[in-house]
C-alpha cells in the first residue's frame, strides 16, 4: 500500500466531515506529561453527517528516533525512507487494533490515516499519528445510537490516556467514557493534566446519544 496516495485519497473524501473533530481535539498539541509516555485519545462527533471518530497517538520523540534507526551518516534519501516505513508502521499499529461498533454491529470501512500537516510528524516532543474511519457503508444510526470503539494497540507501553464525545444539532450526547472518566474536563484544553488519566477504561470509548425530533 502507498500511504500517502491513500491519505489523499481519504482526505478527498472526509475533510469537511472531520473539521469539528480536529476543533474539538486539539489534536496537534501534545500531552502535559513525562516524555517518556506514550499517549492515545479518542475523539468522537455525532451529527446529521453521522459518526466521525479520530484517534491519536503520541510516540515520545526519543523512542520513535531508536526504532526509526536513522544514523547521521545516512543519506536524506535513506533516512526518508526509514522515517516513511516507521511512520507507516505506527498508522498500521492502530487501524489493525481498533474495533468499531455502532449499535452492536462491526461498522463497514477501515481506518486510514488522514491528511494534516502534524501527521507522522515531529512536535512538541512527541511523533503524532491520527487516524479516521472511512465509511463503506454509512450505518443506519436510527433516533438512538450506541458506539464503542476499542483500541488495543501498544498494550505494554507506559501510556495516558484521554478522549471525547461530541453531538451536534439534532443529536445530544447522553453519555460516554470520556465523562465518566474525566468528568467536567472532559473538553479542557489538552495541556491540563486533568484533561488526561492512566486509566485505562479510554481504551474503550463507549458513547450513547439520541436524536432530538422536537
Amino acid at each position: 500500500m502507498v500511504v500517502r496516495r491513500r491519505i489523499k485519497k481519504f482526505s478527498q473524501w472526509f475533510t469537511i466531515a472531520l473539521v469539528g473533530c480536529f476543533i474539538q481535539s486539539g489534536m496537534a498539541r501534545a500531552h502535559p506529561f513525562s516524555q517518556e509516555e506514550y499517549s492515545l485519545r479518542t475523539a468522537v462527533t455525532v451529527s446529521e453527517r453521522g459518526v466521525v471518530p479520530l484517534v491519536v497517538l503520541e510516540v515520545p520523540i526519543p523512542v520513535a528516533l531508536k526504532e526509526i534507526g536513522a544514523t547521521v551518516s545516512d543519506p536524506k534519501d535513506v533516512k526518508r525512507r526509514k522515517i516513511n516505513a516507521y511512520n507507516k508502521a505506527q498508522w498500521d499499529a492502530l487501524s489493525q487494533n481498533i474495533t468499531f461498533t455502532v449499535n452492536g454491529e462491526s461498522a463497514k470501512g477501515e481506518w486510514l490515516a488522514i491528511d494534516h500537516p502534524a501527521n507522522g510528524k515531529a512536535t512538541e516532543g512527541f511523533f503524532v499519528y491520527m487516524v479516521s474511519f472511512k465509511f463503506t457503508k454509512a450505518p443506519d444510526l436510527g433516533s438512538n445510537v450506541n458506539i464503542e470503539i476499542k483500541n488495543s494497540a501498544y498494550p505494554d507501553s507506559k501510556m495516558v490516556y484521554s478522549g471525547s464525545a461530541t453531538a451536534r444539532e439534532p443529536w445530544v450526547v447522553d453519555s460516554s467514557t470520556a465523562k465518566e472518566v474525566l468528568g467536567e474536563y472532559e473538553s479542557a484544553d489538552l495541556t491540563d493534566p486533568k484533561r488526561w488519566s492512566t486509566s485505562d477504561a479510554l481504551r474503550t470509548m463507549t458513547i450513547s446519544a439520541h436524536l432530538v425530533t422536537e
